[in-house]
């Protein structure tokens, strides 16, 4: 649980930084450079584009300084890359790759497949997620409701995972044309039966409720 945090925190100020170069400066010819500005006053501006080269453009040489706003893809298929931790009765660390198609700026549908614990037992979650994004922005809050089936990595015989559901609130940024930071909170359902190796008509079934922190990068 702590390196999946870890992780997580390196990747969050990464594209934080990555964030801070949509910044845009405008010329009187038209032109724009969009990059970091990373020095400016009275007399000139300094800015850094993603190439690595700086640039020096005088304040009568500028129409204007602002930020860079992604438009962002509304339809067509995406993928989203996510980190998570599952709190509440069960602790545990889960990663999930999600495949789908956007139908426009606030319609996302997915497959969903991932890999996560219950009680120290690893499990592959395969989901069907569907996302409403509340505005048609670059920025934007969204809601999540997923269901699907919870198979177990091993122990077939016994173990016959279980039903899964749950939802979510996040916000997403893109911080491009194509891609996009997200965090998200929400609540996770499961419903997991273990069979008795000694006697075939008795079975286990534990129901658990957790809380699930998530952050994810999503490319269209």
């Amino acid at each position: 649980m702590m390196k999946a945090l870890i992780t997580t925190t390196l990747i969050v100020f990464g594209l934080q930084g990555f964030a801070q170069r949509n910044q845009l400066i405008e010329l009187n010819n038209g032109s724009q450079i969009k990059g970091k500005i990373i020095d400016t006053n009275e007399q000139q501006t300094k800015i850094e584009t993603r190439d690595g080269s700086v640039w020096v453009f005088q304040s009568n040489e500028i129409a204007k300084i602002g930020s860079y706003v992604p438009k962002v893809s509304s339809t067509g298929v995406y993928s989203r890359a996510s980190l998570g931790i599952l709190g509440g009765e069960n602790f545990s660390p889960s990663f999930q790759l999600t495949n789908g198609y956007s139908f426009n700026s606030h319609w996302d549908l997915g497959m969903t497949v991932g890999v996560e614990t219950v009680f120290w037992d690893w499990y592959v979650p395969t989901l069907v997620q569907g996302r409403f994004n509340l505005l048609d922005r670059h920025f934007t809050p969204f809601v999540d409701v997923a269901a699907g089936y919870m198979a177990p990595f091993r122990n077939w015989d016994n173990d016959k995972g279980g039903f899964t559901c749950g939802g979510a609130l996040g916000i997403t940024k893109f911080v491009s044309n194509r891609m996009g930071i997200t965090t998200s909170v929400g609540y996770r359902y499961a419903r997991m039966v273990e069979l008795s190796p000694w006697w075939d008509d008795f079975r286990t079934i534990r129901q658990l409720n957790r809380i699930e922190l998530r952050f994810a990068i999503t490319f269209k």
